[in-house]
């Protein structure tokens, strides 16, 4: 959950991450999921924990969705094999905006990187989709991730 300072009213957030992943389940084609496998990390809050820096500048839902989108980005190229994060992160080179916004967006991406990095270095889910909900006095992030690996 990331707080703003405009006062609406607030939606419990239970049923939106109920909402959420029957329908990420129903859009991939899958009937099993598992909301926070035991023993793991919410993907959710270790997403907020990343973006934490940033989000005074992501004061509305469209800069929240983009902060949390290049978040996720950042997250799956970071759980790569290392022979695939450089052509991954390329990609964002090629962005079709002015050479200033691609220089900052990069930037923001390979901190975003490092912060997955520092703070979550053995987790190594993939971000399958996520969604941010403005419930009027904070945006709630969920995250639908795919099941840890077995050893």
């Amino acid at each position: 959950m990331v707080r703003r300072s405009s006062k609406r009213h607030k939606k419990s957030k239970q049923p939106i991450l109920e909402d959420f992943i029957q329908k990420v389940a129903a859009k991939k084609g899958k009937r099993e999921y598992q909301i926070n496998p035991k023993g793991e990390i919410s993907l959710s809050d270790a997403i907020t924990q990343i973006i934490a820096p940033y989000t005074d500048d992501a004061p509305d839902f469209r800069s929240m969705q983009n902060l949390v989108t290049y978040a996720c980005a950042a997250w799956n190229i970071s759980v790569l094999p290392e022979d695939e994060k450089e052509s991954a992160t390329a990609l964002f080179a090629k962005l079709p905006i002015r050479k200033k916004d691609r220089e900052e967006t990069l930037a923001l991406l390979h901190a975003l990187i490092e912060r997955k990095r520092k703070f979550f270095p053995d987790v190594t889910r993939t971000i399958v989709d996520f969604k941010v909900t403005d419930r009027g006095d904070d945006f709630h992030i969920a995250v639908a991730s795919t099941l840890p690996k077995e050893d």
